[in-house]
Formats: C-alpha cells, sequence, structure tokens
C-alpha cells in the first residue's frame, strides 16, 4: 500500500537527486534577435528571436520576441521540486533525464518505488512521472503518469483520461504550488489504470486478431478476406511486399513472449506494443540521439491505437 506523507518531508531524497547533477541537460540557453539578407541588404531585423545552446552555438527553436524560454536546469529543478512538496512519497525515487534534437527537447523520468502495485499476473509496477519540455515549440512544460513493470521494465502507456495531470506554459512563472497539490492525482490515475488492466487479463483474444489489431495500430492494411480463409499470422507477415520490423516485433513478442507468460489476451496484447515503444531499438544510426523522442512518439501512437478501437470498449 502506498503512503501519503506530509509536505516537505521527501526533501532528503530529493536532495539526493539535486546531487546527482543534470545529466544530459547540464547545459544553458540563451535567445538573440533573428535577422535575415535580402539582396544586397543584410542583417535585417525580423519579429523573431532565435533560442541557443551556449556550450555549442545550436539553435533550438525560433519563436516570437516575447518568448520566454526556461532554462534546462530550471526545468529540472522545478519538477525536482514540485515532487518535493507533493503528498507523493518519494523513498527510493530515481530520476532518468534525457534529451533530443540536440537539446530542444527533453524527458525527465521519476521513479516512485514507494507506489508499488501488484499488476495481477505475478508481476509489479511502480508508479512512475514524467515531465516532458521543449525549447521548439513542441510541448509546454507537461508532467503525466505512467507506470514501470518490475518484471520487463516496459513503461506502462496510460490510457484512461486525466493522464497529463499538470501543463503549464513555457513561461518563467511555473506555479509551483499548484502543481504540487495536483501531483496527488496520480494516484488515482493509477488506480484507474489498474482496473483497467485487471479487466484486459480477463478479456480473450485469439492470434489473428492480436496481430490485426497490431497492424491496425501500425497503420498496416490487411485484406479481410485473405484474413478470413487463412487466420494464420506468420503467412501475413511473410506475404508483405515490404518487410516492417516494428510489425514482425510486436509480433514476436506477442507469440513468444506474452502471450505463453500471461496467456492470449489483451493484456498480453499491450504488453507486447509497451515492450515495442519502451525497447525496440531498430531506428536508423542518424536517430539515435532522438531516441526519448521517438519513445514518446510510440506511446502516443499506442494511447490513440487503444483509444480508437473496441480493444478498450471490450474491457
Amino acid at each position: 500500500m502506498s503512503t501519503i506523507l506530509n509536505m516537505f518531508s521527501n526533501n532528503s531524497d530529493i536532495q539526493s537527486l539535486r546531487d546527482g547533477g543534470y545529466g544530459e541537460a547540464d547545459f544553458d540557453i540563451a535567445t538573440a534577435p533573428l535577422t535575415y539578407a535580402s539582396g544586397d541588404k543584410w542583417l535585417i531585423p525580423s519579429s523573431k528571436s532565435v533560442t541557443y545552446r551556449t556550450d555549442t552555438s545550436e539553435e533550438l527553436g525560433i519563436h516570437g520576441h516575447n518568448y520566454n524560454g526556461l532554462q534546462p536546469k530550471s526545468c529540472i529543478d522545478k519538477a525536482r521540486t514540485l515532487l518535493e512538496r507533493s503528498p507523493l512519497d518519494t523513498t527510493g525515487i530515481t530520476e532518468r533525464i534525457r534529451t533530443s534534437h540536440n537539446g530542444a527537447r527533453m524527458f525527465i523520468h521519476h521513479d516512485l518505488p514507494a507506489h508499488t502495485y501488484e499488476t495481477g499476473d505475478g508481476d509489479r509496477a511502480s508508479l512512475s512521472l514524467l515531465t516532458m519540455t521543449s525549447l521548439d515549440g513542441t510541448w509546454p512544460f507537461v508532467m503525466s503518469v505512467a507506470a514501470t513493470q518490475s518484471a520487463c521494465t516496459n513503461l506502462q502507456v496510460f490510457i484512461s483520461g486525466g493522464v497529463a495531470i499538470y501543463k503549464a506554459k513555457h513561461t518563467k512563472s511555473l506555479d509551483i504550488d499548484h502543481g504540487s497539490n495536483v501531483i496527488i492525482k496520480a494516484l488515482d490515475v493509477f488506480q484507474n489504470e489498474r482496473e483497467l488492466w485487471r479487466e484486459w487479463q480477463q478479456t480473450k483474444t485469439t492470434n489473428m486478431a492480436a496481430f490485426a489489431f497490431f497492424c491496425n495500430a501500425l497503420g498496416v492494411k490487411l485484406d479481410l478476406n485473405e484474413v478470413a480463409s487463412n487466420p494464420n499470422p506468420v503467412s501475413h507477415l511473410n506475404a508483405m511486399p515490404r518487410r516492417n520490423t516494428s510489425l514482425e516485433y510486436m509480433w514476436n513478442v506477442y507469440s513468444n513472449v506474452y502471450s505463453k507468460r500471461l496467456g492470449n489476451n489483451y493484456w498480453a496484447v499491450y504488453n507486447a506494443m509497451t515492450d515495442w515503444s519502451t525497447h525496440f531499438g531498430a531506428v536508423r544510426q542518424s536517430s539515435q540521439l532522438n531516441i526519448a523522442s521517438i519513445q514518446n512518439d510510440r506511446q502516443q501512437l499506442i494511447r490513440q491505437a487503444v483509444n480508437s478501437h473496441p480493444f478498450l470498449k471490450a474491457a
């Protein structure tokens, strides 16, 4: 059972994170007026400003003159302070900081092992808080809820409403007190998701239905007449004109791992998808530095696929 602590009782746990520094986000940013050239005239001022890294001079984003981008280290400090002042139990908290797009986008993953629950299949899942922020206009400062499974380390994508529990515009006036109070909603979101997982564990499916769902999620079209006459996923994989490595990965981990361990049910289908979003590394070499952003895109794909499919409604 999780423990609710009084405000400011998390100081020592968060201080240990502060002592660990800022990881990939240990750099500063600055802004400068954007200028352009036209014919023999140059350095013509525009209505925009450019945000850049002071250590590498790399451009991170172009915005209006009123844009006040938060320093990456300040975003991390604010996320830590939100947790420090929240009623959540931060005992044993861990932190992972990742950046992508040369530092323009940042992901902070806090895992809270004091809030750990049985998933119903013999595994355990701990509450995670994901903080995202960007300097290229992709996101504001957003904190959302997820969970990390112990056995497979899959980051479970939360499907139910209210996933984002705190959101603020990218200004220098984030309301820390308000944010620390609403973080307690994370426990309600976690509880709702656990109930959904239990229902999925009881909802049976077939190999072909699971394969069809993976295809639908990835935008791969299936000929329904062929499916009816040949309900064998492997034959459909082999007959595809172009190899789809994501589809192959989902099907292989479902058929060889999760359906055997969890049974042929929606919970196994979901775990195969979150395994893919968390662990599948078949991306171009040029994209390796942006893997955190790629994983976030995959998580959004899973959420959209589940919410737009009878998968969820049947639960």
